[in-house]
């Protein structure tokens, strides 16, 4: 797809390296790990045993090998880990015991600068994932929660990016005003398209009433303070279709021609783009985790190779947009 081969190429020329940790868990990991190594895609660096892994990342030096039991830096890793977390009463011994953990061990490489960015949850559970990141890499200063992305992507179709679809269970209006300007930044920024922003709801602009429309429709008011178009409240298909705006009466640039799809809690996005991957024909990139201060991105457990290959191509380029 044009829009994969485009972020691949502009991924390739930054300068960053990626942990998956994964790597010698599971298979899929693996093989992604050596098509970027063998497209050189990107640096990168896995865990575990050197024999566990193939001679093309052995002897790649796009590829660091860390063991982590006999990891010379080890200790400091340990030490910068207690010093962020013993204001909640973490020990140093527990902190050297913690390190040991795959997952927190990633998240220091990328606190102490070792690395640029994470791409695990092939085999890990999104909790596994992402609470060593939430407790050590954490949100950037301006940003108030972790946003979980979907770009979903279609070789005859625009790039759309839905949100939120992995972690903000019922967010607020504030909250949803949050994820709609995140995620618009992050289909400017980083895949280089202009944002047209539909808050969903089960009703456009008014045409019904309930506290469940006026949480959306406070929530576009806050989106719309920010440089991008928005607008909402609208049902999917006013959104995405420009013949039932027009007879909706939408005049916005978003009714009809949205990209950047906001739904209004984590059911109706995660049933929403898991219906559009597998009745749409969609690919579905992610989740891609938003407003960490180093990208962290958690991968579905049903990801493909190429979804794995793609995810570490856009954390990449998130490394920029920080």
């Amino acid at each position: 797809m044009k829009i994969l081969n485009e972020l691949k190429k502009r991924a390739k020329d930054i300068d960053a390296t990626i942990v998956l940790p994964e790597a010698n868990l599971d298979e899929r990991v693996m093989r992604a790990c050596e098509i970027i190594v063998k497209k050189k895609l990107s640096k990168i660096i896995v865990l575990g045993k050197r024999e566990e892994f193939p001679p093309i990342l052995q002897n790649s030096e796009l590829c660091t090998i860390i063991d982590i039991e006999n990891y010379s830096g080890i200790s400091s890793l340990s030490k910068r880990l207690y010093q962020l977390r013993k204001h909640k009463g973490m020990t140093s011994e527990q902190a050297d015991e913690l390190i040991k953990n795959p997952a927190y061990f990633s998240c220091m490489l990328l606190k102490n600068n070792i690395a640029d960015g994470l791409v695990a949850g092939a085999k890990w559970t999104t909790a596994d994932t992402l609470r060593p990141a939430l407790q050590t890499i954490k949100t950037k200063a301006n940003k108030s929660i972790v946003v979980g992305a979907m770009l979903m992507v279609r070789k005859d179709s625009e790039p759309k990016v839905f949100a939120d679809i992995s972690l903000n269970v019922n967010p607020t209006s504030e909250e949803l005003g949050e994820i709609a300007i995140s995620s618009a930044e992050f289909m400017q920024d980083v895949l280089g398209i202009e944002p047209k922003v539909a808050l969903l709801s089960y009703s456009t602009h008014g045409s019904a009433k309930s506290d469940l429309v006026d949480k959306v429709a406070n929530a576009t008011e806050i989106a719309k303070a920010s440089k991008f178009k928005v607008d909402g409240e609208m049902q999917a298909d006013t959104a995405l279709n420009l013949t039932t705006a027009k007879k909706k009466g939408i005049t916005s640039e978003v009714g009809g021609r949205a990209n950047v799809l906001v739904f209004p809690d984590l059911n109706a996005g995660n049933i929403g783009y898991k219906l559009v991957a597998n009745l749409g024909n969609f690919s579905a990139i992610g989740p891609i985790m938003l407003n960490f201060n180093k990208p962290v991105n958690d991968l579905s457990r049903g990801c493909t190779i190429d979804e794995i290959v793609d995810t570490v191509c856009i954390t990449k380029l998130l490394t920029k947009s920080n």
